[in-house]
């Protein structure tokens, strides 16, 4: 039964599958991963390899995968079950029976082991991409195996009661990834309008895409980096719809004006894509693609600044401007261009992707010409998995979350006749509400402290300051800043400081740029990405029309404390309206503004009112 199971998940489950090289990459729940753990507890370790292999073979001819694909993939699921198996008899289980809570030990291990070696096979050997275990779509399938195994072993029609979930689930995940692949596709459609509008441009993205997924295969990044950075290509001349078609067709040069409007196209098009989960994390890069290595592009960002799918972006951008004709000038031949790289790597390209870039462009092996250093740096990009972990500070930080645990635990412990375990959790969720209490008796003292440093009308430089003081002795800074913003939304300026160590213009208006629509009260980044040790904080600073014109910064080195967080949070309207810059409602000029009867003829009023009818 569990044989023809196999079969059959994998052919309802792959049904959907559609050929699209993108950024998405979801946490995916597999039925037949489900369905393969329930084997293993009902059947062992070698009847469940069994499965698993038919199974994989079976879904991935009739799909029409290639058959070195389909027998490597039969290999991992095979091994994943067999490996687990094993782990399950050595952790305590019998084959053909599961008993919670007495068999949880062997389930956990069951699930560990596979989700383990299926990850180290499928990602890390086959994907080339660091170990993630995936930790909430496992989870989820090592409990609806358990859950299968549970059912069938007493009588194996059971299982038909979970069919319809199975169902939902699967339904649910095909939605799920077709709105994804129709945004990529509304994505790609508004590139192509951006490169359409000039005649020079006209596929300029599609090429530079090529450019660097080229480069990332060669230096053999993993598929998820090479998928994101070839989008990242593709869409980083979004900002472009900002600047007039005129601007972009001139065939004399830019005058200060026009200038200002092409420096501002890299921020707008990394504040685009921000607001796009899968393709946010190469915005930063997106928004330095027109930087230099010696700090003298756009923003001035150099140097260690600059992060290296930033350098994959301006060397692919800059090889296929130099080889267009434009309006003003004609186009290179590609082996001018590859030298003009050449010569100017270490100045305005990173010497190693620019060395790659050329070796590629000529058909070269990068390995040849790069140093294994070299070759490492760029491989080691990506950031490797971390598991985040709730520990004792955060727990103390969030009772509620203790509370909430303490009376889960209570209610399981009655369920199971267990006293010690209901006795635990009463005491667990006592201790949550009493920190509770606490929290919020601190955050009102905090906001009472924040209301006394808004109170009075001065400059809002000094409200600032005694903002910054009143928190002080609760949360130490070592930086604080006031940051005014720009009526374009893609800049600002820092009107108050207090404190060292704060990060650079540069990249502190870089973060907020990206981050300034989040729609988040609190906008929060390690410190690293600022330059900076630490984290960072910035809290949105709204006039009463909730338009933003400003932000409240700080560098420390941890979050503010719970209660500290709530103060700010609820004092946060009262903050825009002392810290923000206050309108000029005259536009700044000395002369009054005109009466109202000259403005308006007070019969487009009677006009509108009759409309309104």
């Amino acid at each position: 039964m569990l044989l023809a199971a196999a079969i059959l998940v994998g052919l309802f489950e792959d049904s959907d599958r559609e050929r699209l090289r993108g950024p998405i990459h979801t946490d995916r729940f597999r039925l037949a991963c489900a369905v393969q753990i329930a084997a293993v507890i009902m059947l062992g370790p070698w009847w469940a390899a069994l499965a698993a292999a038919v199974g994989t073979v079976a879904a991935g001819l009739f799909h029409g995968v290639s058959p070195r694909k389909v027998w490597f993939d039969a290999l991992a699921y095979s091994g994943a079950a067999c490996v687990a198996g094993l782990f399950f008899r050595l952790a305590g289980g019998d084959v053909g029976t599961l008993q919670l809570l007495d068999d949880l030990v062997p389930l956990v291990a069951l699930a560990v082991a596979y989700l383990t070696v299926r990850a180290l096979l499928l990602d890390v050997v086959c994907a080339r991409e660091n170990f993630d275990p995936r930790l909430v779509p496992s989870a989820g399938e090592a409990a609806l195996g358990g859950a299968i195994a549970l059912l069938a072993i007493d009588h194996p029609w059971n299982v038909v009661v979970l069919v319809p979930l199975a169902i939902a689930l699967h339904q649910s995940q095909v939605r799920l990834r077709g709105l994804q692949r129709e945004t990529l596709r509304a994505l790609e459609t508004f590139a192509n309008i951006v490169d359409e509008r000039d005649p020079s441009t006209y596929r300029h993205s599609v090429r530079v895409a090529g450019y660097v997924d080229s480069l990332a295969r060669a230096l053999r990044l993993p598929f998820s980096d090479i998928d994101r950075l070839r989008w990242a290509g593709r869409l980083h001349d979004l900002g472009k719809v900002s600047v007039d078609a005129s601007v972009l067709r001139k065939r004399s040069g830019l005058d200060g004006a026009e200038w200002a409007a092409m420096r501002r196209h890299p921020r707008l098009s990394a504040r685009l894509l921000q607001r796009f989960e899968f393709v946010a994390p190469q915005a930063h890069a997106v928004e330095l693609h027109h930087e230099r290595a010696d700090g003298h592009g756009y923003y001035g960002v150099g140097g260690d600044d600059l992060p290296l799918a930033s350098h994959f972006l301006i060397v692919a951008d800059s090889f296929d401007a130099m080889t267009t004709d434009r309006p003003y000038r004609k186009g290179l031949s590609h082996e001018a261009a590859l030298m003009e790289i050449e010569n100017n790597a270490g100045t305005q390209f990173h010497p190693a992707v620019a060395k790659a870039f050329v070796a590629v462009q000529r058909g070269i092996d990068p390995a040849a010409v790069l140093t294994p250093d070299e070759l490492q740096e760029m491989r080691r990009a990506s950031a490797p998995y971390r598991l985040r972990l709730v520990g004792v500070g955060e727990l103390k930080e969030r009772p509620e979350l203790l509370a909430l645990g303490g009376v889960v635990l209570a209610l399981a412990g009655l369920g199971f006749g267990q006293t010690w375990l209901t006795a635990t959790g009463g005491v667990l969720a006592l201790a949550g509400l009493g920190l509770r209490a606490v929290v919020q008796v601190r955050a009102g003292r905090a906001v009472a402290a924040l209301q006394q440093a808004l109170g009075s009308h001065d400059e809002h430089s000094a409200v600032f300051h005694r903002v910054v003081g009143a928190m002080s002795p609760a949360w130490h800074q070592t930086w604080a800043g006031l940051v005014k913003w720009d009526d374009d939304g893609l800049g600002g300026s820092v009107d108050a400081e207090t404190g060292q160590d704060g990060p650079a213009p540069s990249a502190l208006t870089s973060w907020l740029v990206r981050e300034a629509e989040s729609g988040r009260d609190a906008i929060i980044a390690p410190g690293a990405e600022l330059g900076v040790d630490g984290v960072a904080v910035a809290l949105p600073l709204r006039r009463d029309n909730s338009a933003l014109v400003g932000f409240l910064a700080f560098v420390a080195p941890k979050l503010p404390p719970r209660h500290v967080e709530l103060a700010l949070l609820e004092s946060l309207d009262d903050l825009g309206l002392a810290l923000a810059a206050r309108p000029e409602l005259d536009g700044g000029g000395s002369q009054q503004a005109e009466p109202l009867e000259t403005v308006a003829d007070p019969s487009d009023f009677a006009l509108v009112r009759f409309d309104e009818r």
